[in-house]
């Protein structure tokens, strides 16, 4: 933690972060429609890459922002008074390394060495290894119970399922 600018200003930058997770992100897309495409019972020929790149970007942005805002309300009765602007930018900055669990299958999928099979397995095991990695995050920067850490980081997984969730129902893909 004393690695990291936990001013109110190094607060705000941390969400900058946001631009080095533009590479990752692109990857991720490139090898979801992919996959998208890949599947027989998708109509191809619905596939419209402008939208698809839009919505993709909308959820991610929204991703970003959702739990910060959400956990602004909720920091006083939590108690998490003096740990929010921590916690926030250790979740930020940490993001550049949760994602590499992520785009390291991505894009062995996308350049085509390994399948479809092969990079949802390695992405539900990197689910489960960032998950364990946001836990430790909450837990030392917001020197929170295991309940409370459990709690932030499940709170976090939901937000973006249901972003995920949402997106994928209003657009189709």
């Amino acid at each position: 933690m004393q690695g990291f600018d936990l001013s109110l200003s190094g607060f705000w930058r941390s969400f900058l972060v946001i631009v080095l997770l533009v590479p990752p992100f692109l990857i991720a897309i490139v090898a979801e429609r992919k996959l998208i495409l890949a599947n027989p019972e998708f109509p191809h020929a619905e596939f419209n890459d402008a939208i698809y790149l839009v919505s993709q970007s909308i959820g991610f942005g929204l991703d970003w922002v959702i739990l910060p805002v959400l956990l602004a309300f909720l920091a006083r009765p939590l108690n998490l008074g003096q740990a929010y602007v921590p916690f926030i930018v250790a979740r930020n900055w940490t993001t550049l390394i949760a994602v590499i669990p992520y785009t390291v299958p991505a894009l062995l999928y996308a350049v085509g060495i390994i399948s479809a099979s092969a990079m949802l397995l390695l992405s539900f095991v990197a689910m489960l290894i960032v998950i364990r990695y946001r836990y430790m995050v909450a837990r030392i920067a917001l020197d929170a119970t295991v309940g409370l850490a459990i709690g932030i980081v499940m709170l976090d997984f939901l937000i973006s399922l249901v972003i995920g969730t949402a997106i994928t129902r209003l657009t189709g893909f």
